[in-house]
């Protein structure tokens, strides 16, 4: 089986900081991970009739999660459209679930730029 795993671990520990999203907000691994979650779940959800291509297409290349992904690739991904997706679900009050309780946007640990 094929390591899946970031080559650089560092990069994924609690303390380490990927990134500032776009209301100033410093976001950790494990965060980010949590939002691009919610942000899959959704548009999967928005898609299962009849089937969602967007599951297909992480079932068919064995998706690994993104708790899994390296801080670059994280951050990719964000940029690539989820960050406007994950903030107007969360101004609409339409994630799906409840964001991680250490996200700083919920006033937990908040550390603006």
């Amino acid at each position: 089986m094929a390591d899946n795993l970031p080559g650089n671990l560092k990069d994924v520990e609690d303390d380490y900081i990927v990134g500032t999203d776009c209301r100033g907000y410093k976001l950790k691994h494990y965060t980010l991970a949590e939002r691009l979650m919610q942000v899959e779940y959704a548009q999967i959800m928005s898609e299962r009739d009849p089937c969602s291509d967007t599951l297909i297409y992480i079932l068919e290349g064995g998706f690994r999660g993104f708790h899994k992904f390296s801080s670059g690739e994280l951050w990719t991904e964000w940029k690539d459209g989820a960050e406007d997706k994950w903030y107007t679900m969360y101004d609409d009050a339409t994630l799906p679930w409840e964001i991680y309780d250490e996200d700083p946007v919920d006033g937990h640990t908040v550390e603006v730029a």
